[in-house]
């Protein structure tokens, strides 16, 4: 029972923090949600872990490693999967530490099962590409792992699935 309360928390943080923006999203962005709503943003082949698990609504947050007074802030994101034909296609939308939007969306690329780490790379609109290696808890819908920016910063990151059960 104590996971349902601490998920339902991190649900609810998450959606507190997405939400609290004020400013919209760019047209780039509001395009790559609509395509992936729609069905026909790219797709990509996920092996091993039951496709009931990967795919659906994640709500996670990460952080940096080696913080420093110029770090950003821990952030939230709500990650999306779903399965098209044989492949999953995904999209992460996570508030935007620019004051000039309101969130930023990004793809999730090439993604990876081995045994019970999930591996995908996250490219936002600029280019920008993070690469995310998780170790899954099956039991607990759970994800836990690091992330990094080649050359550059690092960090942790953590998901939980979530779904309408969740609240009943």
């Amino acid at each position: 029972m104590s996971f349902r309360k601490s998920a339902i928390k991190l649900v609810l943080l998450g959606f507190v923090v997405l939400f609290s923006g004020s400013s919209i999203a760019a047209d780039s962005n509001k395009d790559k949600l609509k395509q992936m709503l729609d069905g026909t943003s790219k797709q990509q082949t996920v092996s091993s872990l039951s496709d009931e698990l990967m795919t659906g609504h994640w709500i996670g947050v990460y952080d940096y490693n080696n913080r420093t007074a110029d770090t950003p802030p821990a952030n939230s994101f709500t990650l999306v999967m779903e399965k098209v034909s044989n492949d999953i296609a995904g999209i992460i939308l996570e508030p935007d530490l620019n004051p000039g939007y309101y969130a930023q969306i990004a793809e999730v690329i090439n993604p990876r099962v081995s045994g019970k780490t999930f591996s995908f790379t996250k490219k936002y609109n600029s280019g920008t590409t993070i690469d995310y290696s998780l170790e899954v808890d099956v039991d607990s819908r759970a994800m836990i792992g690091t992330w990094s920016i080649k050359n550059g910063p690092s960090g942790l990151v953590q998901m939980v699935k979530f779904d309408t059960k969740d609240f009943q």
